[in-house]
């Protein structure tokens, strides 16, 4: 037997309650941000976060959800839509995606401020998130990345080239001098960030090629 479909009302209030949710566990983080807050923000009462999430872990999560789906599809990038023959299209807009969530005030930029404060101050939950939420991000990216670099690559090249590309988006992520030397500003335009992502791409590509390179019986198998 089929779900009864959800009222226009019960979901308009949910989605009020997911998007209050985003704006407020982005700024303050799982530990600051209050179900009453949020309930306060959204015009609902607070008995509706236990009836549509099942109370303030099950709310995270789909602000998560949301935050991700966002991320990827900020200025249209689609990456989900790309199949496994379009690897380096992929990393492109894989890159294009962090540099926006970097520099991105509104619904794209949520999950690098969520991510900044699972690292400062995990939720109870922050193994969960890593499970379900990063580690799958972080696996495709691997994924893609062992392919560009070819079938002799390694899980130690593997690694590298998956924590060199996160260490750099959290550098600019967190280094505010750092973003002033590039830009010149905190928020670059479109323009500048999109020159910025095929500068960044056109290194990366050059650090795979190099690997490539490197003789198999000197290559340290393991990360």
């Amino acid at each position: 037997m089929k779900d009864a479909p959800r009222s226009p009302s019960r979901a308009a209030t949910r989605e009020r309650l997911l998007e209050a949710a985003c704006a407020l566990f982005a700024e303050r983080g799982w530990h600051g941000a209050r179900v009453q807050d949020v309930c306060r923000a959204a015009d609902a009462n607070i008995a509706a976060v236990n009836y549509h999430f099942g109370g303030k872990e099950g709310l995270y999560r789909a602000v998560w959800d949301r935050a991700l789906a966002d991320a990827v599809d900020a200025d249209g990038i689609g990456l989900s839509s790309l199949s496994a023959d379009a690897d380096r299209e992929w990393l492109y807009k894989y890159v294009r995606a962090c540099v926006s969530s970097v520099f991105d005030t509104g619904a794209g930029g949520v999950l690098r401020r969520l991510m900044t404060h699972e690292v400062s101050s995990p939720s109870p939950i922050s193994q969960d998130i890593l499970s379900n939420h990063i580690a799958p991000r972080y696996a495709e990216l691997a994924a893609r990345l062992r392919r560009t670099i070819g079938p002799n690559a390694t899980d130690y090249q593997v690694g590298l080239c998956v924590f060199a590309i996160n260490a750099l988006f959290s550098c600019l992520a967190m280094n505010v001098t750092a973003r002033r030397a590039l830009f010149r500003t905190d928020t670059p335009s479109p323009a500048e960030a999109e020159h910025f992502t095929r500068e960044i791409c056109a290194f990366l590509l050059g650090g795979i090629r190099a690997l490539r390179g490197v003789p198999p019986e000197v290559r340290r198998p393991r990360a």
